[in-house]
């Protein structure tokens, strides 16, 4: 059983220290704020400072990793006009101290916004990552989309409400995902938990092109 501490840790000095072992292992490490659905400025401001310090951390601390970002932290859900800057400043930053960013996927709702905004960052000079959901119709179109404006995708198999919850679908969606990203002969990640998933990259792809993410 995978224990607790491993996915929620107290505090940033807590997340440092757990990602010193795994980069001593040679594990690359990504940090979330646990921050999400922002209603209002304060809270986004508090969930803004929250990646901020992460990218700092990691910065002055010398470890490999980086951070990920929910944009209804940020306030995209809500509505909230700003979230965009927001976005823009973490990115910013991530770009200034060398500290890779990703934005995570959320609900459907969420999907478009959150390409257009890596599109914009990436047209700046700073393309963030962005996780690719398997359970969405939409996908495989999008995918093409982020590898062309040459924005790096983690497929995950979804979290969320999604357009199928057939398990054996989502794992034949995802692997028709890596096709994909394999023929485009770009490098980009996997998020899943799913050995079936991982055996089969492993014994298909060229792993020059793929990170591995548990």
């Amino acid at each position: 059983m995978t224990p607790p501490e491993r996915w929620a840790l107290p505090d940033l000095e807590a997340a440092a220290a757990r990602c010193r072992e795994r980069n001593a292992a040679g594990i690359r490490c990504i940090l979330a704020p646990l921050e999400e659905y922002a209603g209002d400025e304060a809270a986004a401001g508090r969930a803004e400072a929250a990646y901020r310090a992460a990218i700092g951390l990691i910065a002055a601390e010398g470890l490999d990793a980086a951070v990920a970002v929910k944009l209804s932290a940020l306030g995209a859900a809500a509505g909230l006009e700003d979230w965009g800057d927001r976005l823009g400043r973490i990115v910013d930053e991530g770009r200034r101290r060398h500290v890779g960013i990703e934005i995570d996927m959320e609900g459907a709702a969420l999907v478009g916004p959150a390409i257009a905004a890596a599109e914009e960052e990436e047209e700046a000079g700073a393309p963030p990552g962005l996780a690719v959901q398997a359970y969405l119709d939409r996908s495989p179109a999008d995918l093409r989309r982020i590898l062309r404006a040459g924005i790096a995708p983690r497929l995950v198999k979804g979290a969320y409400i999604g357009d199928t919850g057939d398990f054996s679908d989502i794992q034949r969606r995802f692997m028709d995902l890596a096709a994909i990203a394999l023929e485009s002969g770009r490098p980009f990640s996997v998020g899943t938990h799913d050995p079936d998933l991982v055996g089969r990259l492993v014994q298909t792809a060229d792993r020059r092109l793929i990170e591995f993410g548990f």
